[in-house]
């Protein structure tokens, strides 16, 4: 037979303190359990595998040292062994993004919700990013792109997949099947808003290759109701943001994108976007009065440009 690979169970450790002179019990003898009465509780080292002594009740002078796997007694306890967990160093993020809000001011955002720790590297010239950050991104992840994110020996990029990371090791994904499925669900929803900014805003996309066809695209859009599936969310969920109580990572991406618009719709003198959809704007003002990102709307990072004026951006 081969041998057990059981582990032998640790020793217990009792706790005698409530045992007191008197007191009555039962003690084993020969694997016979007895009626007895403390007569006396030990705290001398010397008796420390034994330290109380019974005298058992009907057999007049036989006395013994006994230790606590040997009696019986409400009082006789169980002492709990101390642990103490290791404390978790708290998490550190670094996370690399152009000098705009863009995408970046949804992860700056979360950081700050959130007080966590982070280096946030702005990258204001094409130098900065191809030539001395990516060589070094790309020896972590062969997917190296904007925008990227490491922790720990960790280095994740693409925005999704960044921020379904984040949702991860902060627990914002949502609480429960329901809420995570949604809240990936709207992660790709709002992506494909950001794409139609995207669109409308840089010539290179050559969607709106003037400024002319840019304003045209611009009433389109805004006339087309781009956050009409969001306000039907709002309605069915009847929760203050899009996947329960609190916030999620899409409920961050979302109110940038709503924040963009408004701005975007301001700067073409465009009616207010909130008009038909009530829900939205309800939750637009009460992320943004959120005392946790206070700090960071007084910031220069939510004063960026929205978008990449270098190159060339009608709405930056």
């Amino acid at each position: 037979m081969a041998p057990s690979s059981k582990k032998a169970a640790a020793p217990k450790v009792y706790d005698y303190s409530d045992l007191e002179k008197g007191m009555k019990l039962q003690a084993s003898s020969d694997g016979t359990w007895y009626a007895a009465e403390v007569v006396t509780v030990s705290t001398a080292k010397a008796k420390s595998k034994a330290p109380v002594k019974v005298s058992y009740i009907g057999y007049e002078g036989y006395d013994e040292w006994v230790g606590g796997d040997r009696l019986r007694s409400k009082a006789l306890k169980v002492a709990k062994k101390e642990t103490t967990k290791p404390e978790r160093a708290p998490l550190e993020f670094e996370f690399g993004y152009w000098g705009i809000r863009g995408l970046g001011a949804v992860f700056r955002m979360i950081f700050e919700y959130k007080g966590a720790k982070y280096k946030d590297n702005q990258y204001t010239g094409r130098e900065d990013w191809f030539e001395r950050d990516k060589p070094k991104i790309l020896e972590k992840n062969p997917l190296a792109n904007l925008p990227w994110l490491t922790c720990g020996n960790d280095t994740i990029c693409q925005t999704n997949a960044c921020l379904n990371y984040l949702g991860s090791r902060l627990r914002m994904s949502g609480g429960g099947y329901k809420a995570r499925q949604l809240n990936e669900q709207l992660l790709c929803e709002i992506y494909d808003v950001r794409n139609t900014m995207i669109d409308m805003a840089y010539p290179f996309k050559e969607v709106c290759r003037t400024e002319e066809e840019h304003k045209a695209k611009v009433v389109k859009v805004l006339e087309g109701g781009p956050f009409k599936k969001f306000e039907a969310i709002l309605e069915k969920g009847n929760t203050d943001f899009f996947c329960g109580k609190t916030p999620c990572t899409s409920d961050f991406h979302i109110w940038e994108m709503l924040d963009q618009h408004k701005m975007l719709a301001e700067k073409h003198a465009q009616a207010d976007i909130f008009t038909s959809i009530p829900k939205c704007k309800a939750f637009y003002d009460k992320f943004r009065a959120l005392p946790q990102l206070q700090k960071y709307f007084d910031s220069d990072s939510y004063k960026l440009p929205v978008n990449n004026q270098a190159a060339g951006a009608y709405f930056a």
